[in-house]
């Protein structure tokens, strides 16, 4: 008798649950028993992967020698040797009359990572190549630049 009453109590405890989960929060619900309460199932579309362009040229950035200030006084100095990879024709001429822009806003963003505490060194290139991608496409518009390429990153020490 009192397994009975434990598998009623059981059985009500979880249609409760599922009656709570299907009115607050359906979308946490398994598709399948989305359908089967007749709520209408979201198609999940996968994102589409960003199509690289065939033809493509590398832009040289002369070395950049970013001071990193710490307590009111330079550290070290961040040395960057980057590479812009973009489409070849309008948009490489584009990029390249976009120059200066680009490399004041690469400097001024390395330099708030620096200031935020955030280490814009080589310990995590692929942050710090996101980062600056994200810039430059906020600068000069989006799709300009397909890639950032680091030929060196380093730290110097003062001194």
């Amino acid at each position: 008798m009192k397994i009975v009453i434990i598998l009623v109590v059981l059985l009500v405890l979880a249609g409760g649950g599922l009656f709570g989960v299907a009115s607050f929060a359906p979308g946490l619900l398994p598709p399948p028993l989305q359908a089967l309460m007749g709520i209408e199932v979201a198609e999940t579309e996968e994102p589409a992967e960003a199509v690289r362009p065939e033809n493509t040229s590398l832009i040289d950035i002369d070395p950049l020698t970013i001071p990193i200030f710490e307590d009111g006084g330079v550290s070290s100095f961040l040395v960057m040797d980057l590479l812009l990879e973009v489409e070849v024709g309008e948009k490489q001429a584009y990029v390249n009359l976009q120059m200066p822009r680009i490399v004041d806003a690469i400097i001024t963003h390395v330099h708030a990572l620096a200031a935020l505490d955030i280490a814009p060194g080589i310990s995590d290139r692929r942050f710090l190549k996101d980062r600056l991608l994200a810039k430059i496409d906020e600068t000069i518009g989006e799709g300009y630049v397909v890639d950032i390429l680091f030929q060196n990153l380093f730290e110097r020490p003062l001194g």
